[in-house]
């Protein structure tokens, strides 16, 4: 009895087998197995796909990826091994090498939105270096490397900021032999700061004229510098 059932069960799975092998080989009659293109250019793969009697088509844009090299076909689809019909077009695309990504614009900006900027397109903070006087406060004026350079993700850009802005300045006018109200009032319309006259006796030359300053005629002057004046006692 024990034998009789073995027996069954032997040729019910040697049945199951045979129709398993027939059933594949009735499936992929006429068919080709796609064959493996990752790592070859486009124009190889078109050379053995036309061996094989299958299309390429190159599918826009690559990818990224550091395994294959670039202009290399890094995916494909149908997969390699898939069964398909004489003629069918296996899709290709290729590889773009390590991704890039192209430092932003953030020159003029605060540093504050210059950070959040660089660091939501993927890449890092560096170093932060400080100048003065290029132009208005707290704004960023370089980055190293420079604004659309590319980088490999998490990379760091240094940045530069303006500390403070540039002071404004003018040609010192000349003051001497002038009344010193006159010089007062010059000072004032030019929004230059005199300091406290200091007096010099001079015989022969009514009080209050101006005789010497600093700084001399023509010299540049910020807002911030004190004009010294000698006047005639």
């Amino acid at each position: 009895m024990a034998r009789r059932a073995l027996a069954v069960v032997v040729f019910v799975a040697c049945a199951g087998t045979v129709f398993w092998f027939s059933l594949v080989h009735t499936v992929h009659r006429g068919t080709l197995a796609v064959p493996d293109l990752g790592g070859q250019s486009v124009a190889s793969a078109r050379e053995r796909a036309h061996d094989l009697g299958l299309e390429i088509a190159v599918e826009e844009p690559g990818v990224f990826s550091v395994a294959v090299e670039p202009g290399a076909i890094a995916a494909q689809e149908p997969a390699p091994g898939f069964h398909v019909k004489a003629g069918s077009t296996v899709t290709v695309r290729v590889s773009l090498g390590g991704e890039r990504i192209a430092v932003p614009e953030v020159r003029g900006g605060s540093l504050a939105s210059a950070e959040r900027e660089i660091e939501r397109v993927g890449l890092a903070i560096g170093r932060r270096a400080r100048v003065e006087a290029q132009g208005a406060a707290d704004r960023v004026v370089a980055t190293g490397p420079p604004v659309g350079r590319l980088l490999a993700p998490q990379s760091r850009v240094d940045i530069l900021v303006n500390a403070a802005p540039a002071a404004e300045t003018w040609v010192m006018p000349s003051l001497v032999s002038q009344p010193l109200a006159s010089a007062e009032r010059l000072c004032r319309v030019n929004r230059l700061r005199l300091g406290q006259a200091r007096e010099v006796d001079y015989p022969g030359l009514a009080a209050g004229v101006v005789l010497r300053q600093y700084p001399p005629a023509g010299s540049p002057v910020a807002a911030s510098d004190i004009i010294t004046v000698w006047v005639s006692r």
